[in-house]
């Protein structure tokens, strides 16, 4: 059996409430500056600061609101807004960012799958997912590049591996993480969908090529920093995820973005599942209570084992 002390417990606990918003995580290109500390609030950056961070502004373009905000004591963004440097929603993610709290603006929220909005939507569920997150960012993600790189496994299908993915994968990103979510199932992938993506659907067979293409990727989300890197069923060769190119793609992943969640074909009908876990850091595992067989979970233990993969822990699916 898997150790019960590695485990990331995904069981709803009763009569909890939502848990405090996290705070923003730690900012990535930090700057010191005129425009990093604001005056009086030590502890809160200043919201030109967060913009150059998120790429919304550059540094001639926050000097110039600077200066209009020296000479008419506007409020900073809403200068920003009016120059034309970027609109109304990204305004409302630096804000949310600077206040350290997570924010899903309607027009991302509508591009959520059904599945990942009804775990948003469902307290405890999302109480358990959140738990989740929490365990990872205290027992594995941190700033070193070879703990950067996670991948996702369950023995079959339907036992909730690419949901754990997004919702996963969502969470992080709600914490300021940068966050991308790689599509390993080349031969069904579904990941994107959870996300309403379609831009990034044909990038994975650019980045197999190019993998220092893939930091100019757009965000699938407007309001978090959380990129899906996939492909179109058919467009890659099934064993192209056990090749050196994607091997090199998550090298340069992991200098790119705080977290890369992986997700991988179920590990009992596609022998790639193991080739995809021996090339990230280390694994979750998924098994949906009720539905895995004990003597498949023991069977993958020993093979992690072998291959000298680490187990980060595991998931109950409850569904």
């Amino acid at each position: 059996m898997l150790n019960p002390s590695r485990l990331l417990h995904l069981t709803p606990q009763p009569n909890d409430d939502l848990p405090d918003p996290p705070e923003g995580g730690k900012p990535r290109g930090h700057r010191e500056g005129a425009i990093e500390v604001e005056a009086g609030r030590p502890n809160q950056r200043r919201i030109g600061a967060i913009m150059i961070d998120l790429g919304m502004l550059d540094v001639d373009q926050a000097e110039r609101v600077l200066e209009v905000q020296r000479a008419s004591g506007e409020r900073f963004g809403d200068i920003a807004v009016s120059l034309g440097y970027l609109r109304g929603p990204q305004l409302a993610v630096a804000l949310a960012r600077q206040r350290g709290t997570p924010t899903l603006l309607p027009d991302d929220l509508g591009k959520l799958s059904e599945e990942l909005r009804a775990i948003l939507d469902e307290p405890k569920s999302l109480r358990a997912y959140t738990d989740a997150r929490t365990q990872l960012e205290l027992r594995w993600f941190d700033d070193m590049v070879e703990r950067r790189i996670m991948a996702v496994i369950s023995d079959g299908p339907a036992e909730g591996r690419t949901l754990s993915t997004a919702v996963l994968g969502l969470l992080l990103a709600m914490t300021g993480r940068r966050v991308l979510l790689i599509d390993a199932c080349v031969e069904a992938p579904r990941l994107a969908s959870h996300f309403g993506a379609t831009a990034n659907e044909s990038s994975m067979v650019n980045a197999m090529h190019r993998p220092e293409l893939m930091v100019h990727l757009p965000a699938s989300l407007e309001s978090l920093d959380l990129t899906v890197l996939s492909s179109v069923a058919g467009d890659l060769a099934s064993d192209a995820v056990s090749s050196r190119s994607f091997a090199a793609l998550l090298g340069e992943a992991a200098n790119h973005w705080d977290a890369v969640l992986v997700d991988t074909p179920a590990w009992s009908t596609n022998r790639n599942a193991l080739a995809v876990s021996v090339r990230c850091s280390g694994v979750v595992v998924v098994a949906r209570v009720g539905h895995t067989r004990l003597a498949r979970l023991e069977s993958m233990r020993r093979h992690l084992a072998d291959a000298g993969i680490e187990r980060i822990g595991a998931i109950a699916q409850h569904f």
